[in-house]
Protein backbone atom coordinates (compact mmCIF):
# COMPACT_ATOMS: atom_id res chain seq x y z
CA UNK A 1 0.00 0.00 0.00
CA UNK A 2 1.57 3.77 -0.95
CA UNK A 3 -0.36 6.66 -0.07
CA UNK A 4 0.29 12.47 -0.56
CA UNK A 5 0.75 18.35 -1.73
CA UNK A 6 -0.90 22.15 -0.84
CA UNK A 7 1.26 24.93 0.01
CA UNK A 8 0.65 28.16 1.88
CA UNK A 9 4.00 30.31 0.36
CA UNK A 10 4.75 33.15 3.02
CA UNK A 11 6.40 35.38 0.65
CA UNK A 12 7.86 35.58 -2.49
CA UNK A 13 11.73 36.63 -3.27
CA UNK A 14 14.33 38.14 -5.79
CA UNK A 15 17.67 37.67 -6.29
CA UNK A 16 19.47 35.12 -4.29
CA UNK A 17 22.83 33.23 -4.04
CA UNK A 18 22.09 29.43 -3.27
CA UNK A 19 24.93 26.54 -2.35
CA UNK A 20 26.74 25.28 -4.51
CA UNK A 21 26.71 21.71 -3.52
CA UNK A 22 22.73 21.25 -1.84
CA UNK A 23 22.69 17.70 0.23
CA UNK A 24 21.16 15.42 -1.93
CA UNK A 25 20.41 12.23 0.70
CA UNK A 26 22.84 9.89 -1.09
CA UNK A 27 23.01 7.70 2.07
CA UNK A 28 20.32 9.16 4.82
CA UNK A 29 21.93 7.10 7.71
CA UNK A 30 25.05 9.44 6.90
CA UNK A 31 24.00 13.31 7.60
CA UNK A 32 26.47 15.27 9.46
CA UNK A 33 24.89 17.71 11.63
CA UNK A 34 21.37 16.53 11.14
CA UNK A 35 19.28 14.85 13.69
CA UNK A 36 15.58 12.72 13.80
CA UNK A 37 13.02 11.94 16.42
CA UNK A 38 9.78 10.20 15.19
CA UNK A 39 7.08 11.34 17.98
CA UNK A 40 4.28 9.85 16.42
CA UNK A 41 1.69 8.10 18.54
CA UNK A 42 1.45 5.55 18.30
CA UNK A 43 4.99 4.88 17.48
CA UNK A 44 5.55 3.03 14.01
CA UNK A 45 7.93 0.52 12.47
CA UNK A 46 9.48 3.56 10.00
CA UNK A 47 11.29 7.02 10.66
CA UNK A 48 13.27 9.03 8.15
CA UNK A 49 14.18 6.52 5.07
CA UNK A 50 15.93 6.15 2.14
CA UNK A 51 14.27 7.26 -0.94
CA UNK A 52 12.42 3.75 -3.18
CA UNK A 53 12.24 3.33 -6.91
CA UNK A 54 9.21 1.60 -5.90
CA UNK A 55 7.31 4.44 -5.52
CA UNK A 56 9.65 7.33 -7.14
CA UNK A 57 13.10 8.45 -8.17
CA UNK A 58 14.75 11.41 -7.13
CA UNK A 59 14.61 14.71 -7.92
CA UNK A 60 18.30 14.58 -8.96
CA UNK A 61 21.47 12.11 -8.41
CA UNK A 62 20.85 8.52 -7.76
CA UNK A 63 17.46 7.10 -8.48
CA UNK A 64 17.19 6.27 -4.78
CA UNK A 65 19.01 9.40 -3.37
CA UNK A 66 16.29 11.73 -1.55
CA UNK A 67 15.39 11.36 2.23
CA UNK A 68 11.21 9.69 2.68
CA UNK A 69 8.78 8.92 5.26
CA UNK A 70 5.87 7.29 5.15
CA UNK A 71 2.32 6.28 6.54
CA UNK A 72 4.60 3.48 8.67
CA UNK A 73 5.94 5.88 10.64
CA UNK A 74 2.50 5.34 13.04
CA UNK A 75 1.00 1.79 13.91
CA UNK A 76 -2.29 3.92 13.56
CA UNK A 77 -3.75 2.24 16.82
CA UNK A 78 -5.53 -0.65 16.96
CA UNK A 79 -7.47 0.12 13.91
CA UNK A 80 -4.28 1.09 12.04
CA UNK A 81 -6.04 4.14 11.04
CA UNK A 82 -6.39 6.30 13.88
CA UNK A 83 -2.47 7.38 14.39
CA UNK A 84 -0.71 10.78 14.61
CA UNK A 85 2.23 11.28 11.97
CA UNK A 86 4.63 13.37 13.69
CA UNK A 87 7.97 13.15 12.43
CA UNK A 88 11.45 15.00 12.87
CA UNK A 89 13.76 15.77 10.43
CA UNK A 90 16.28 18.39 11.67
CA UNK A 91 18.94 20.51 9.84
CA UNK A 92 22.29 21.34 10.80
CA UNK A 93 22.92 24.02 13.02
CA UNK A 94 23.95 26.86 9.98
CA UNK A 95 23.55 30.54 10.30
CA UNK A 96 21.41 30.83 7.06
CA UNK A 97 19.26 33.23 5.77
CA UNK A 98 16.96 31.44 3.15
CA UNK A 99 16.44 28.01 2.89
CA UNK A 100 15.22 25.92 -0.81
CA UNK A 101 14.70 22.42 -1.66
CA UNK A 102 11.92 20.43 -3.41
CA UNK A 103 9.24 17.38 -2.28
CA UNK A 104 6.56 15.19 -3.70
CA UNK A 105 4.26 12.45 -3.14
CA UNK A 106 2.10 9.94 -5.44
CA UNK A 107 -1.37 8.79 -5.40
CA UNK A 108 -1.35 4.81 -4.06
CA UNK A 109 0.18 1.49 -6.41
CA UNK A 110 -3.80 1.37 -7.18
CA UNK A 111 -3.21 4.45 -9.34
CA UNK A 112 -6.84 5.59 -7.74
CA UNK A 113 -6.62 6.49 -4.34
CA UNK A 114 -5.18 9.68 -2.46
CA UNK A 115 -4.03 8.97 1.25
CA UNK A 116 -3.23 12.96 2.04
CA UNK A 117 0.16 14.08 3.64
CA UNK A 118 1.30 17.05 4.93
CA UNK A 119 4.48 18.67 5.73
CA UNK A 120 5.84 21.40 7.87
CA UNK A 121 8.78 23.61 7.84
CA UNK A 122 9.12 24.98 11.87
CA UNK A 123 11.63 27.33 13.15
CA UNK A 124 13.39 26.92 16.86
CA UNK A 125 14.68 31.00 17.20
CA UNK A 126 16.83 29.40 20.53
CA UNK A 127 18.77 27.08 18.14
CA UNK A 128 17.66 24.23 20.44
CA UNK A 129 15.94 21.44 19.52
CA UNK A 130 13.38 19.82 21.46
CA UNK A 131 10.51 18.44 19.49
CA UNK A 132 6.72 18.56 20.53
CA UNK A 133 4.32 16.13 19.89
CA UNK A 134 2.45 17.75 17.13
CA UNK A 135 -0.79 17.70 19.35
CA UNK A 136 0.05 20.22 21.94
CA UNK A 137 3.41 22.07 20.86
CA UNK A 138 6.12 21.94 18.38
CA UNK A 139 8.65 22.05 20.93
CA UNK A 140 11.40 24.90 21.07
CA UNK A 141 10.21 25.17 16.86
CA UNK A 142 8.16 28.03 17.64
CA UNK A 143 7.49 29.46 14.23
CA UNK A 144 6.34 27.54 11.42
CA UNK A 145 7.53 28.99 7.89
CA UNK A 146 5.91 26.48 5.32
CA UNK A 147 3.12 24.07 5.30
CA UNK A 148 2.82 22.00 2.32
CA UNK A 149 -1.03 20.81 2.30
CA UNK A 150 -2.26 22.56 5.73
CA UNK A 151 -5.75 21.17 4.71
CA UNK A 152 -4.69 17.53 4.19
CA UNK A 153 -6.43 17.88 0.97
CA UNK A 154 -6.82 14.95 -1.59
CA UNK A 155 -6.15 17.37 -4.09
CA UNK A 156 -2.77 17.46 -6.74
CA UNK A 157 -0.09 20.82 -6.56
CA UNK A 158 -1.20 23.37 -5.87
CA UNK A 159 -4.04 23.00 -3.45
CA UNK A 160 -2.82 19.01 -2.38
CA UNK A 161 0.33 17.54 -2.18
CA UNK A 162 2.25 17.05 -5.54
CA UNK A 163 1.62 13.94 -6.82
CA UNK A 164 3.34 13.57 -10.17
CA UNK A 165 6.19 15.55 -9.85
CA UNK A 166 8.85 17.24 -7.53
CA UNK A 167 7.94 20.84 -6.60
CA UNK A 168 10.42 23.63 -5.30
CA UNK A 169 9.83 25.53 -2.15
CA UNK A 170 11.36 27.98 -0.91
CA UNK A 171 11.31 30.73 2.80
CA UNK A 172 13.28 32.94 4.31
CA UNK A 173 14.72 32.29 7.66
CA UNK A 174 14.20 34.75 10.44
CA UNK A 175 17.88 34.78 11.95
CA UNK A 176 19.78 32.69 13.86
CA UNK A 177 18.12 28.96 14.93
CA UNK A 178 17.85 25.76 13.56
CA UNK A 179 15.20 24.54 11.15
CA UNK A 180 13.09 21.62 10.79
CA UNK A 181 10.86 19.15 8.70
CA UNK A 182 7.77 17.83 10.21
CA UNK A 183 5.98 14.97 8.60
CA UNK A 184 2.85 15.35 10.28
CA UNK A 185 -0.39 13.77 9.04
CA UNK A 186 -3.66 13.08 11.41
CA UNK A 187 -5.89 9.79 10.67
CA UNK A 188 -2.67 8.11 9.85
CA UNK A 189 -1.39 4.67 9.35
CA UNK A 190 -1.43 1.61 7.23
CA UNK A 191 -5.31 2.04 6.98
CA UNK A 192 -5.92 5.55 7.38
CA UNK A 193 -7.76 7.90 5.42
CA UNK A 194 -4.54 9.99 5.22
CA UNK A 195 -0.69 8.87 4.83
CA UNK A 196 1.12 8.49 1.87
CA UNK A 197 4.93 9.05 1.25
CA UNK A 198 6.41 12.03 0.86
CA UNK A 199 10.34 12.38 -0.27
CA UNK A 200 12.44 15.86 0.09
CA UNK A 201 15.72 16.42 -2.05
CA UNK A 202 18.38 19.16 -2.92
CA UNK A 203 17.88 20.86 0.12
CA UNK A 204 20.32 23.87 -0.06
CA UNK A 205 20.39 27.03 1.72
CA UNK A 206 22.47 30.50 1.62
CA UNK A 207 24.30 31.64 4.61
CA UNK A 208 23.01 35.26 6.01
CA UNK A 209 26.48 36.72 5.62
CA UNK A 210 25.63 36.06 1.39
CA UNK A 211 22.37 36.90 1.06
CA UNK A 212 21.66 39.63 -1.69
CA UNK A 213 18.46 40.78 -0.98
CA UNK A 214 14.82 39.75 -0.67
CA UNK A 215 11.67 41.71 -1.27
CA UNK A 216 7.65 41.58 -1.51
CA UNK A 217 7.49 39.57 1.99
CA UNK A 218 3.69 39.77 2.94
Amino acid sequence: MIRIFSIILLFTCSTVLFAQNPEDFADVTVLPGWSNSNQSAPVGTTGWIQGSTAVFNSHEGADTAFLAANFNNTSGGADQASGVICNWQIMPDNDMGKLKFYSRSTIAQNGTDVFADRLRIRYSPTGNINVGDCTNDFGDFTEELIVINPNLSGEDYPIGYPLNDWQEFQTAVPGDGRIAFVYHVTSAGPLGANSNYVGIDTVSWVDASDLIFFDSFD
